[in-house]
């Protein structure tokens, strides 16, 4: 099994993996250019209020005593919960904590603080371009990477791109902080290496496994539910090489996973994630006991289910090129690949699982947002299916 079976030579590789850059950087770019702002709402507040308590207190608290003056971000965010009679951030720790490091070393180097309020939106731009932005750029490039690995030519792989990076919310996302545009990109790079060694195109080595369970440990840090791409992967490569995908991989899932979970430990003193202990979220003052505006919906579940999906916020409304991708995952038409059914598969059971978890476990559409964000780490997943479509594609 070589390292690129069964792919045709393509001497324009140069000329469209630099038109492929492009796009990447103009993606990137657009969206920091075109954006009308750093929007200070709950997605960073929530954050930088654990990230003011560690540098600042050296605690996960984000309340802090009488005497001193409050944490600057704790009121700008409903998404906080009451732990042994204080106050935490319930979004997941990885994320703060490595925000926390970014910027203990810009305060050290620039002086940067955030008490200072002309330094919040420079610091929040940084942030937003380490976690937003450049994972966005990284996860294009290896959609790129695993598209070409499906397409006969790099020409083709073009197409594809510009879609997921034009087309799709992953871009608008990119350009304000949150944790889906991270987790979709560790998805992609999850994903770039689990296909590459089912079809054959890559040798199946001890460190494209590690590679993979590291990427696929941080979608399940960074983003929970979307972990059900990853599961449906990982159990395809147990099937096909069982002992390499348990210890390598199985190592690679240890390594952000432990850092995870050792986290939840010393934030909270219990493993589990608090959005498990449903008891933590109505303390007296909480948002959640009286929650207002769309959080505060309570439409039956067939209208919710329409909604999310082909409705007013739904993905394949607002964002029908995904439609494609539909149509890949329930008919897959790819002669060329004898694994594509079960792959196809795969991917389907888990983007149903997905749908099947948020439609019955939430109700707000992901809070007033740019189409049903918790179907973001799905977005890539839709583009891949929809390969074979642009594989029969002929002419301009």
């Amino acid at each position: 099994m070589g390292e690129s079976a069964n792919i045709p030579p393509d001497r324009s590789w140069r000329v469209f993996a630099c038109l492929m850059s492009l796009v990447i950087l103009a993606a990137v770019a657009g969206q920091t250019a075109l954006r009308p702002g750093i929007f200070m709402g709950d997605t960073i507040n929530s954050r930088l209020a654990t990230v003011y308590a560690l540098v600042h207190d050296h605690t996960w608290r984000i309340d802090r005593p009488p005497e001193l003056p409050p944490n600057p971000f704790e009121p700008g965010t409903v998404d906080k919960v009451v732990v042994n009679g204080r106050l935490l951030s319930s979004k997941p720790p990885l994320i703060p904590l490595l925000m926390a490091g970014e910027y203990a070393a810009l305060r050290a180097v620039f002086g940067w603080d955030l008490d200072n309020p002309a330094h919040l939106k420079p610091l929040a731009a940084v942030l937003i371009f380490t976690f937003c932005q450049l994972p966005f750029a990284v996860g294009l490039a290896f959609f790129a990477a695993t598209a070409r690995m499906f397409l006969p030519s790099w020409r083709r792989a073009l197409p594809p791109l510009a879609l997921l990076a034009f087309a799709t919310p992953l871009w608008g996302y990119s350009g304000q902080f949150n944790n889906h545009t991270p987790a979709a990109a560790a998805l992609m790079v999850c994903l770039y290496f689990a296909l590459g060694m089912l079809t054959g195109r890559h040798a199946p080595k001890g460190w494209r496994f590690l590679l993979f369970g590291v990427s696929g440990g941080l979608v399940f840090a960074w983003d929970m539910p979307a972990s059900a791409f990853v599961a449906a992967a990982g159990l395809c490569l147990l099937r096909r090489f069982p002992l390499p995908a348990f210890l390598w991989g199985g190592l690679g899932f240890f390594i952000p996973l432990s850092v995870h979970f050792g986290a939840m430990m010393w934030a909270t003193g219990d493993p589990r994630p608090v959005q498990m202990r449903e008891d933590l979220y109505v303390f007296e003052s909480s948002y959640w006991r009286h929650p207002l505006g769309i959080d505060a919906l309570n439409e039956p579940r067939g209208v919710y289910l329409f909604h999310m999906t082909l409705g007013r916020f739904g993905l394949f409304s607002l964002f029908p090129v995904l439609l494609l991708g539909v149509a890949g995952l329930f008919r897959p038409r790819c002669p060329d690949e004898p694994r594509a059914g079960m792959l196809a598969g795969a991917a389907a059971a888990a983007f149903l699982l997905l749908t099947a978890y948020y439609a019955a476990g939430t109700n707000n559409y992901g809070g007033a947002s740019y189409g049903f964000r918790w179907y973001i780490c799905a977005v890539p997943v839709l583009m891949l299916a929809a390969l074979p479509v642009f594989a029969r594609l002929r002419g301009r």
